[in-house]
């Protein structure tokens, strides 16, 4: 009968010792996930406030703050901030709250008039932590 000698037994510990001091900390590093879920909320939202904007045909603001972003309506030509936006069936606000840690940079806020298109006319970028999500000036859509 046949088995394995101590020399190729030590040489597959290590192998898997080195393997797995490589894999471990790309599993437990959450950040880059939770980077790529605030964008698609995000993503998300936006989408929703202009959806919203084009159909009610008023103005609509996403205001932008470190750890949190959410809709508003603008009242007298301005964001208000007292007056959130619910969702389209009239559920609770439009807002994402952020995980500790992440902190959302650039724009402070986004608006929409009530064509769906960003005022004034300049492209936004929003950064999230590495990741950056751009809103079109044009279409207000982020592709």
């Amino acid at each position: 009968m046949r088995g394995f000698t101590l020399v190729e037994l030590v040489i597959v510990m290590l192998l898997m010792a080195v393997l797995g001091a490589l894999a471990v900390p790309r599993l437990t590093d959450r950040s880059a996930l939770q980077e790529r879920g605030v964008q698609d909320q995000l993503r998300g939202l936006l989408r929703s406030a202009r959806q919203i904007a084009v159909t009610q045909e008023r103005d609509v603001c996403v205001l932008l703050g470190p750890g949190s972003a959410r809709a508003v309506y603008t009242v007298a030509g301005a964001c208000a901030a007292a007056a959130p936006l619910g969702g389209l069936g009239g559920e609770a606000q439009l807002a994402l709250n952020l995980p500790p840690g992440l902190v959302l940079g650039g724009a402070a806020l986004v608006r929409f008039n009530a064509r769906g298109q960003l005022v004034p006319a300049v492209d936004r970028a929003i950064t999230i932590g590495t990741l950056s999500l751009n809103v079109s000036h044009e279409t207000g859509h982020t592709p």
